[in-house]
């Protein structure tokens, strides 16, 4: 396999010279007609918006010569003149995602610019979001179960293909790519239409030293990025950490997840079990005390109650190992993928 290791702090700046005087806020004003005509004379058609944010516009089309269906992300040009932090994620996700190559990487091809704005063409993932199917899963649960009976996680088959897919996606940024994630979470983690988990949302990523020994100068790494549920003990401390096993950890929060559809850190309830479509698996509650908590995650989880529950105790025994406050001993995602609750039957 070719080495496809980036070089992130010397990206360059799209650097091109508009007349923006007909630009404003997030996207340039234009009707949506003119938009879907500049997609079109890059070879799109049956072109369709799906979202829009105050920074882009989110389309799907079909490319008239291979006939795949993409994500088109339009992005004013001027805002991105005026947003150094949009610019600096827009860069980093374009770069490494056109450079991963992965199976389990959501692919990013070559983007493209109008007079007004940036066009990033992405693969389309017709299975949406990971978030979806776990809120999907505990609204179901909440409807269905009654007293301290508690709300079943995803299928364990689902649970493990899904690992098995991130992990590996994850496994060829740090050791190919040479680049940690740091985004990790559900709204990361795309599904194709043959359930095919993808990693999404590159923008964070971060460079580190890969297995051939290169090193670069920004590790170990500063930065916070992580949401708070998916924070390391070391990035909530404020300390110097190692990026591969600050993915590790999101990644036995995301399992954790997957498993229970609760967070392992959040407040425990009377009922642990106690489910709404709008608590399960979304952020909110006590920054202090969930920092507190996460920092005592070893303790915390000796004794969950919700993942006491979990059928296979293998599942549990890596949850816990990947979810170690001491980087000493948290697995590494080569150990993780190697366990035997991930190994093929």
């Amino acid at each position: 396999m070719v080495d496809c290791t980036v070089e992130l702090p010397n990206i360059p700046y799209f650097g091109v010279r508009l007349d923006t005087s007909d630009i404003v806020g997030g996207v340039g004003r234009k009707s949506h007609d003119e938009t879907v005509r500049e997609i079109f004379l890059k070879g799109f058609t049956h072109v369709q918006q799906t979202s829009s944010s105050d920074t882009h516009v989110t389309l799907v089309a079909q490319s008239e010569e291979t006939k795949e269906w993409v994500h088109i992300r339009v992005y004013a040009l001027e805002r991105l003149r005026r947003d150094a932090t949009l610019r600096d994620r827009i860069e980093r996700s374009v770069l490494v995602g056109c450079k991963a190559q992965h199976p389990c990487i959501v692919r990013i091809m070559q983007p493209f610019f109008s007079r007004t704005d940036l066009f990033v063409v992405e693969e389309y993932c017709a299975g949406g979001e990971l978030l979806s199917w776990v809120e999907t899963h505990c609204r179901e649960a909440a409807t269905t179960k009654s007293g301290f009976e508690p709300p079943l996680g995803l299928s364990m088959g689902f649970v493990k293909s899904v690992m098995r897919d991130v992990m590996s996606g994850v496994d060829h940024l740090h050791t190919r790519c040479g680049v940690a994630h740091r985004g990790i979470k559900l709204e990361s983690i795309l599904l194709d239409n043959c359930n095919r988990a993808k990693l999404s949302n590159l923008g964070a990523c971060a460079v580190i030293s890969t297995n051939e020994g290169k090193e670069v100068k920004n590790n170990p790494l500063k930065v916070c990025c992580a949401s708070r549920h998916y924070a390391a003990p070391e990035v909530v401390m404020g300390l110097p950490y190692d990026g591969k096993l600050v993915d590790v950890w999101a990644l036995g929060v995301l399992l954790f997840v997957l498993l229970t559809c609760r967070f392992p850190f959040e407040e425990e309830r009377d009922n642990p079990y106690e489910s709404s479509s709008d608590t399960a698996v979304r952020d909110g509650g006590d920054d202090e005390l969930l920092m507190e908590r996460i920092c005592n995650a070893d303790e915390l989880l000796l004794k969950h109650p919700v993942l006491a529950h979990v059928s296979d105790p293998l599942a549990t025994d890596l949850v816990r190992n990947m979810l170690r406050v001491n980087t000493k001993t948290r697995l590494t995602v080569r150990e993780v993928l190697e366990h035997p609750f991930l190994r093929m039957p």
